[in-house]
């Protein structure tokens, strides 16, 4: 493996991440959605609502459920598009404008320059290259950091809807 196919893979693969980042999102927003909608039946259920005003325990749990979810949310709007502001990932560039400075950027320059100081279009494409994938896996970093955070959020809320849950359901029977 030469070393332009070795950055092009790592490459490749932060590609693939985003798409990975991007795919990961519809689980956590359906676990987040059925959450909430157990708090919500729970909640608004006439057989359980006096229950629940009542015991100030399972008001205050259920409360800070649909709180860690709204957070949870928070951050999985911002892993998802950034608070609507979209993610600046770099590319390469166009094909065209790629081939161009092969063909014609570097032999122009080339034919200006010492043979010391000439550059090679392999070596250029590959530090355009390094410094795209550094980038993009910056993005990806911080899009999975703010995905885990989501999540165990997520986890948290549910755990602590465990508790109520079971005392209203051992409430009814």
């Amino acid at each position: 493996m030469n070393d332009l196919e070795f950055y092009k893979s790592i490459y490749d693969r932060e590609l693939n991440r985003r798409t990975s980042l991007d795919d990961s999102v519809s689980n956590i927003l359906t676990s987040i959605s059925i959450l909430i909608g157990v708090i919500w039946y729970f909640y608004s259920n006439v057989e359980y609502k006096s229950f629940i005003r009542d015991n100030n325990l399972i008001l205050v749990l259920l409360g800070l459920a649909f709180l860690l979810l709204l957070f949870s949310m928070i951050f999985l709007i911002k892993s998802y598009n950034n608070f609507l502001r979209g993610f600046n990932y770099p590319n390469i560039a166009y094909l065209q404008e790629v081939r161009a400075y092969q063909t014609e950027g570097v032999v122009d320059y080339n034919k200006r320059v010492k043979a010391n100081e000439q550059i090679s279009f392999e070596e250029k494409l590959i530090d355009r290259l390094i410094r795209i994938t550094d980038e993009n896996t910056r993005i990806n970093d911080r899009r999975a950091y703010d995905m885990y955070v989501s999540k165990t959020l997520m986890i948290i809320s549910l755990s602590m809807l465990v508790f109520p849950i079971l005392i209203l359901i051992t409430k009814t029977l």
